[in-house]
């Protein structure tokens, strides 16, 4: 119990944390500004969003909301 308190409430632990905040500070940003920049698609992507018709015309309902929009 002690121990915990001490490990807890002690410099060391304090610093430790902020060292792993810095380390992260200093790294390459990645944002993308999305827009403006696209991030390259793998050529496995099969993520093509598209509202699917039956042959009959009626539209295949997977609740996806497409049609909303």
């Amino acid at each position: 119990m002690l121990t915990r308190f001490l490990k807890t409430w002690s410099l060391a632990e304090l610093l430790r944390g902020l060292s792993v905040t810095g380390s992260y500070f200093f790294r390459k940003k990645f944002t993308v500004q999305y827009p403006e920049e696209k991030t390259p698609k793998s050529p496995r992507f099969r993520g093509l969003h598209a509202l699917r018709r039956y042959p009959n015309g009626e539209e295949r309902c997977i609740a996806c909301k497409l049609c909303e929009a």
